[in-house]
């Protein structure tokens, strides 16, 4: 019942993004750095090239509509998809930050943010900021279990953390979520084990 609350396209798009956590997982339990760096440059690399070509080739268009236009949210047929910001953030992540810092951070992208969508979608009931309170709690609560699993021994830092980001999530900003938030969380992180 609750799904079907929940439009096919907003599921689709879910799946894809909790697909998405594969990276941290293989970056966390298999591959180095650099392999992972090769990897996401080949993937933001194509989705990069496929939104060129979609954009100035109207066959391709044609084609990418056809394949993914269920998936499509109404302003990604003329702006980027969220696919591609998901792998240009990630890129960005793994490039600037230490491992122990971008996994969780690209977690909170897959995980938190699929959470607030399957939460705040069919609950969400009370506005906060551009979301729902409700979508927001979920973003907070996953984004602290992510949070204490990495590092269980500071929980007032993982709270604010974890704060912070869902309001980011939340905040009706001009860059995309999937390419903010693990770059906020990374910078958040780094700046917590500075302090």
């Amino acid at each position: 019942m609750v799904l079907s609350t929940i439009r096919s396209n907003e599921l689709v798009r879910k799946a894809i993004h909790l697909s998405s956590g594969t990276i941290p997982v293989l970056y966390w339990y298999g591959f180095e750095k650099e392999f992972m760096l090769k990897a996401v440059i080949i993937l933001a690399s194509g989705f990069l090239a496929a939104e060129y070509l979609r954009f100035h080739v109207p066959a391709v268009k044609q084609l990418f509509v056809k394949v993914f236009g269920s998936a499509l949210r109404d302003h990604e047929y003329q702006k980027l998809t969220g696919a591609t910001y998901v792998f240009t953030g990630s890129l960005i992540c793994i490039f600037l930050f230490p491992k122990e810092i971008a996994v969780p951070s690209l977690l909170i992208l897959s995980f938190s943010d699929t959470s607030a969508a399957l939460i705040g979608i069919p609950f969400g009931k009370h506005p906060f900021l551009a979301k729902s309170r409700e979508g927001s709690t979920a973003f907070f609560l996953v984004t602290l279990l992510i949070l204490m699993l990495f590092d269980p021994e500071s929980i007032a830092v993982n709270v604010g953390v974890a704060l912070v980001l869902a309001i980011v999530e939340a905040l009706p900003l001009k860059v995309d979520d999937n390419f903010l938030i693990p770059i906020v969380a990374g910078l958040l992180l780094s700046l917590s084990h500075i302090l």
